[in-house]
């Protein structure tokens, strides 16, 4: 999900990828997953016991702060926890909320599934599922809370679309931002119309989002080479 203005994207300068420590300051249950307090170093700021897999993408922001962190946590075949990379990473433009629904430009909270990425340029290698935006600009990801197909993604020709397209975002048109995407399974299964569509991790302008995930170009590359569908990668976005 993108921000209004979007027509006027910047390329945004790649961030340097910078090795920090992470730390959760609130403990709370989302979707099964626990964060634990006071948690820093090397150790999760989640209790792996809650995880469904062994992937897992860790987003962070203070409270209504648009920039925080990202990190991938792995589990090794020794069954430990270790973090593979921090980063830099922009988010929603009011920060990371449970309120986040359609016109809102809050990150949703919570720990959610990735199960498939997209993107305008060639696969680099993705282990989950990925479609090849192709230049015909005929994919779409539907923001018409009138839709039945509201929150899905759809290949139409403009004219002929089943929605309206003027409240929903084309895939092949977004650049940089879409060249590399991973969908979030926000809303999805079931969606519910209003709570919120088009929520992605993917390449940064140099600027907070709408309410999506943002990070470098190299980092998109390194999430889709890296999460498999056998690990059942998930994203937990907290304020903290």
């Amino acid at each position: 999900m993108e921000l209004a203005d979007s027509g006027a994207r910047g390329r945004g300068a790649r961030r340097s990828i910078t090795i920090i420590l992470a730390t959760a300051t609130v403990a709370v249950a989302v979707l099964g997953i626990v964060l634990l307090p006071g948690i820093t170093g090397d150790r999760p700021p989640f209790d792996p016991a809650t995880v469904p897999g062994t992937q897992v993408v860790w987003v962070t922001a203070p409270v209504g702060a648009d920039h925080g962190t990202l990190e991938l946590w792995q589990r090794n075949r020794l069954r430990h926890w270790e973090r593979t990379f921090t980063v830099s990473a922009w988010v929603g433009a009011e920060g990371i909320s449970k309120e986040a629904e359609e016109g809102s430009r809050y990150t949703p909270e919570g720990t959610f599934a990735l199960t498939e990425g997209f993107g305008r340029l060639s696969d680099v290698g993705a282990k989950l599922p990925y479609l090849s935006v192709d230049s015909s600009n005929t994919w779409w990801w539907i923001s018409d809370t009138r839709s039945p197909l509201y929150n899905q993604k759809y290949q139409c020709v403009e004219a002929d679309c089943p929605f309206d397209t003027t409240v929903s975002e084309n895939l092949g048109r977004t650049e940089p931002q879409y060249n590399y995407a991973l969908v979030i399974d926000y809303n999805r299964f079931p969606v519910v119309p209003k709570k919120g569509s088009a929520f992605f991790v993917h390449v940064e302008a140099g600027r907070p989002t709408a309410g999506c995930v943002a990070v470098a170009d190299e980092v998109m590359r390194t999430l889709l080479t890296t999460l498999q569908p056998s690990r059942k990668p998930v994203i937990g976005m907290y304020s903290t």
